[in-house]
């Protein structure tokens, strides 16, 4: 076979995508072990250009997305015309729901604050299945598959991602790089804030979810410090009894703070 030219070699290189060196973590077992748990989390460093990761072999396995797919929705919906702005209202249909937040008109304001799901499956229904085939494709967002229904393909069907993968999606929507107006990335941006404190914002979604019979966890998001990006995060695991309530989000802010991406 005849060899490229130098400085097409060069050029060819250049052109491929470049993967951050991966560092292995392997002292953060303790912290899931703490909470009698197994799982794995990636943490992206982007001033270092390196992934912190515990458990590889899990980060690269795909899960059920559950709730933290709905900043995906989010952008979808926006950029379809689903989701009107921050503000509007898409309404209750006066069903009991699991949670009394739930029971009331909610905009994504809210929805994204209170974790309402059927604010994001009514957006979905919108949204309709072709449109969302093609966004999902266009964002590369795991398998992207959509079995189970427009309104439960990412709580009981067919779409997985992993780790690596969720950390992909959450670096570009934070540096507003998606292949979407920079309108949806920022009102995303701005409804995912969890907290903000004068040292920092933190941005997350997490929750439980059934994925083949076993109920697992998922804490996903990223820090920003003085109005920098600090650090994008995906950790699941089992869902344990030591894990009831937001425990997912405790063991996350505890290797956070050990890695030294929360103060």
């Amino acid at each position: 076979m005849d060899r490229l030219p130098s400085p097409l070699l060069a050029l060819f290189a250049s052109l491929q995508p470049r993967a951050e060196p991966r560092v292995a973590r392997p002292g953060w077992h303790r912290h899931f072990a703490a909470f009698a748990t197994r799982g794995t989390i990636v943490m992206l460093e982007p001033a270092r250009d390196r992934h912190l990761v515990f458990d590889e072999g899990r980060a690269r396995q795909r899960f059920l997305p559950g709730p933290t797919f709905e900043p995906v929705a989010a952008v979808i919906g926006l950029e379809t015309g689903a989701i009107a702005d921050e503000h509007a209202l898409l309404a209750w249909d006066r069903k009991p729901r699991p949670r009394a937040a739930w029971e009331r008109d909610q905009s994504l304001a809210t929805a994204m604050a209170e974790g309402t799901t059927w604010f994001f499956q009514q957006a979905c229904r919108r949204v309709g299945k072709a449109a969302m085939a093609e966004w999902l494709e266009r964002f590369e967002y795991g398998n992207a598959a959509l079995a189970g229904g427009i309104d439960h393909f990412w709580l009981q069907g067919g779409l997985r991602i992993g780790a690596f993968e969720q950390v992909r999606f959450l670096h570009r929507l934070a540096e507003g790089r998606l292949p979407a107006t920079q309108r949806a990335q920022r009102l995303v941006h701005q409804a995912m804030v969890a907290e903000k404190t004068r040292e920092y914002t933190l941005f997350a979604r997490g929750g439980s979810i059934r994925d083949a019979r076993r109920p697992i966890a998922w804490w996903t998001g990223w820090v920003e410090r003085k109005g920098r990006l600090g650090a994008c995060f995906a950790l699941n695991c089992e869902l344990t009894p030591a894990m009831q309530g937001s425990g997912h989000a405790a063991l996350g802010r505890a290797i956070l703070r050990e890695a030294g991406a929360l103060p």
